[in-house]
């Protein structure tokens, strides 16, 4: 994990040095957290979503993240000409709970390339096209990856890594065990930092993506995965709940703006997984 950890400062500092543009079509009800999470981490944020103005935007951005959160026919039409024209990442918000949200991801997939594919356990079931338990835009009990419960963290692993070495992509399966599937479809590492609180406050899968699109501006798929899913995990870890959820929420924002390398270093739990 060394390796990762030279990678990850380097990835931090290309961020502070060079504050790229991070394109998010996000839901509006998760955006100005997302803006803040871009900005907190030295980045900046432009969450266009006109469909006649999104193709230039995504050319002049750094990185692209689409999210099928609260999907409308003017994002929808957006996700798909902002992806013709940039690489980024796709967060499969509740496609297993709506035909259309699932028709968006897979031509999304299909005609737009990804480089990284990301959703909860049930969401990344159903575009593998695997049984689920559905539940909503959440993951379903029967779905979900613990980690008192190795099975359940083979099974997820065996179905991600012939669909990423299918896609090309990195696929990042998030949850209680965050599981994340290299494109040679070999490799797949699990971290378990984090804590229940992040699912208690809305919009922090969003954040997630967007923070995707930060790392991705600066680094390999992978290397972005991994330090995205670190980086949420330890400032949901260290942001304060003892006030509420309303403080933990603005203490998250906090967490990530005075995340060092240091604490990533100490409190990174990367594991590569052995199936």
């Amino acid at each position: 994990m060394q390796d990762f950890m030279e990678q990850f400062r380097s990835a931090r500092a290309a961020v502070q040095a060079k504050s790229p543009l991070i394109h998010s079509i996000t839901s509006p009800i998760a955006v100005n957290d997302c803006a803040n999470a871009v900005l907190a981490l030295g980045a900046k944020p432009i969450m266009a979503e006109h469909p006649l103005e999104v193709a230039k935007i995504a050319r002049m951005a750094d990185a692209l993240t689409v999210s099928l959160a609260n999907i409308t026919d003017a994002r929808a039409q957006s996700i798909l000409i902002a992806g013709h024209e940039k690489s980024g990442v796709i967060d499969l918000v509740g496609i297993n709970c709506s035909e259309l949200r699932m028709e968006i991801a897979r031509t999304f997939i299909r005609d737009c390339h990804p480089s990284v594919i990301k959703g909860n356990a049930s969401e990344i079931r159903a575009i593998v096209g695997a049984d689920f338990d559905a539940c909503g835009i959440d993951v379903g009990k029967k779905d979900a990856v613990s980690k008192n419960q190795p099975d359940s963290i083979a099974r997820m692993a065996n179905l991600m890594k012939p669909y990423a070495a299918r896609t090309g992509a990195v696929i990042l399966s998030t949850g209680e065990v965050d599981l994340i599937a290299a494109p040679d479809g070999q490799t797949v590492y699990s971290i378990e930092n984090g804590t229940p609180n992040l699912a208690k406050v809305t919009g922090t899968g969003c954040m997630l993506t967007c923070i995707l699109g930060v790392y991705l501006s600066v680094t390999d798929p992978l290397s972005a995965a991994l330090l995205s899913a670190v980086t949420l995990g330890i400032a949901g870890e260290t942001a304060d709940a003892s006030c509420g959820l309303g403080t933990y929420r603005v203490g998250l924002i906090d967490a990530l703006s005075l995340l060092s390398d240091e604490l990533i270093s100490q409190r990174a739990k990367i594991s590569l997984t052995q199936f």
